[in-house]
């Protein structure tokens, strides 16, 4: 079996909570069996880490559920801009061919109107896109 690497690394007590709020806001978010696990033990050991050498009293403890409540704030809006980013790659694409067959439409209908003569025609310009 493979010995497990450890590598310690100093972090400032902002920097260790707000990995430790991370890891618990995962702990909600995510179902995966195998990767709660991984999530759990990383939480657990950096929480041990915490306690033994900060004393946590009330101001901590309250900017602690302040750095929670904005790393979940962020964690959704994450989730949003992925998700409106999926939309605006399919807006853009419909888009894009909406301005070509509209493009394609005034070349047939100005092929007409110079076949037939005809007395008026529709001028089109348009910025490239």
């Amino acid at each position: 079996k493979m010995k497990t690497n450890k590598i310690l690394v100093e972090s400032s007590v902002g920097d260790l909570i707000d990995r430790i709020t991370i890891l618990e806001i995962k702990k909600l978010k995510i179902s995966n069996k195998t990767d709660l696990k991984h999530i759990n033990k990383e939480c657990l050991i950096l929480k041990k880490i915490l306690m033994k050498n900060i004393k946590i009293n009330s101001q901590i403890k309250k900017l602690w559920k302040n750095l929670k409540f904005t790393n979940n704030k962020m964690w959704e809006m994450e989730d949003q801009k992925r998700l409106t980013q999926k939309h605006l790659e399919k807006l853009s694409l419909l888009a894009k061919g909406v301005y070509k067959l509209n493009d394609d439409r005034a070349k047939i209908k100005l092929r007409i109107n110079k076949l037939t003569k005809s007395n008026l025609r529709e001028v089109k310009k348009y910025a490239k896109y």
